[in-house]
This record gives structure tokens, C-alpha cells and sequence, in this order.
């Protein structure tokens, strides 16, 4: 995902994926270091992979010729 939209979602968000997606801390881990639930750890990761995997399909790569 780019920079640009990790920037458009709330702090929250961004702690969530920064520690579950980029640090690949358990779902437990991640709730307990944001102070919530890790049933709300799950529906932002969910959101997040929908996302970054609609915007993959949107925009393809250049093919190499």
C-alpha cells in the first residue's frame, strides 16, 4: 500500500497495520499494544488486505516488452 493512503487513515489504523503487517506481531500482541479487543485487530487487518488487494487489481503493472 502507499504511503499516501497509509497517511488518509486514522492513527489507529496505521498502528494496527504497522504492528501486525509490517512488524508481524500476533493479533494479541497488537491488541494489547493498542489497548483494544483483538476481534477489532481482525476487521482492520481484513479492511486493510481487501483494500491493498483491490488496489493491486486496479492498478496492474507495466508488462516489460
Amino acid at each position: 500500500m502507499e504511503p499516501k493512503e497509509m497517511v488518509q487513515m486514522g492513527r489507529f489504523r496505521q498502528k494496527v497495520i504497522q504492528l501486525a503487517i509490517v512488524e508481524k506481531k500476533s493479533i494479541y500482541e497488537t491488541a494489547i499494544a493498542c489497548g483494544c479487543t483483538a476481534e477489532k485487530v481482525k476487521r482492520v487487518i481484513k479492511k486493510w488486505k481487501a483494500l491493498s488487494r483491490n488496489q493491486v487489481l486496479s492498478n496492474p503493472s507495466p508488462k516489460k516488452e
